[in-house]
């Protein structure tokens, strides 16, 4: 088996609070994330998606939502956060696997996957199995903290981002480059803002960028706190 950096004799540190509010709260950090599925979904006529990586099961539970009429499923190493996710789904599918290497018997049109392939030790083979089950034509979506950013440079080794289960971190050249090398085509990278600097996320800084978050989500650039990437599988990538 795969080295991971999931400790499943402690606690897990994603088991997040089921609430009205919390799920709210998730639904106004996803805004950017599902603008871009949705974007997609009309754009390639989606019949499937698949997340890598559920967590505590809000952004999977959110798009069987969105998209009653739409096949979703979901994948997730710690079999607790399965049992988490599988308590907010209706119909959707989330079964327990590695993102370093799982097999679904079929394509998906979209593939999400949001703050997990920092946490893997061989990211490459992450981008591998995306690449094997998206549909040519099919839409990678993922999100990752951007070890670029301003945040890092300012906060040095105070920055939230050096975590122990944070194990690849990269810039976003690099993972542009890492995507391109292994055959995607990058349709859109960027990142959000400040929000890795403590002063900037309380009053008044604080209301100005949550205001760039919600009304922009991220921008074409290199210095913000998460990276944003959205690639293409070619149409004769097979």
């Amino acid at each position: 088996m795969n080295k991971t950096t999931v400790d499943l004799t402690k606690p897990s540190l994603y088991a997040e609070p089921n609430s009205h509010f919390h799920r709210i709260k998730r639904k106004i950090t996803y805004r950017t994330i599902l603008k871009l599925i949705n974007n997609h979904v009309k754009k390639l006529n989606a019949q499937n998606i698949l997340e890598i990586g559920t967590g505590s099961g809000y952004l999977i539970s959110l798009l069987e939502e969105i998209y009653p009429n739409i096949d979703i499923e979901g994948i997730e190493y710690d079999d607790r956060l399965v049992e988490l996710t599988r308590t907010k789904l209706k119909n959707s599918i989330v079964t327990q696997g590695n993102a370093e290497n799982f097999t679904i018997s079929h394509g998906f049109d979209i593939i999400v996957s949001l703050q997990v392939i920092e946490h893997l030790y061989s990211p490459e083979l992450m981008l591998d199995s995306v690449l094997f089950h998206l549909k040519p034509g099919g839409t990678f979506i993922f999100t990752t903290p951007n070890l670029g950013c301003v945040s890092n440079r300012f906060m040095k080794d105070k920055w939230h981002g050096f975590r122990e289960d944070h194990v690849s971190l990269k810039s976003r050249m690099e993972w542009d480059k890492l995507l391109i090398s292994k055959g995607f085509k990058k349709e859109y990278s960027g990142s959000t803002f400040f929000t890795g600097i403590p002063f900037l996320n309380k009053l008044p800084f604080g209301l100005l960028n949550w205001l760039l978050l919600y009304f922009f989500g991220s921008l074409s650039w290199s210095g913000g706190e998460s990276y944003i990437g959205v690639f293409k599988k070619l149409e004769n990538n097979i």
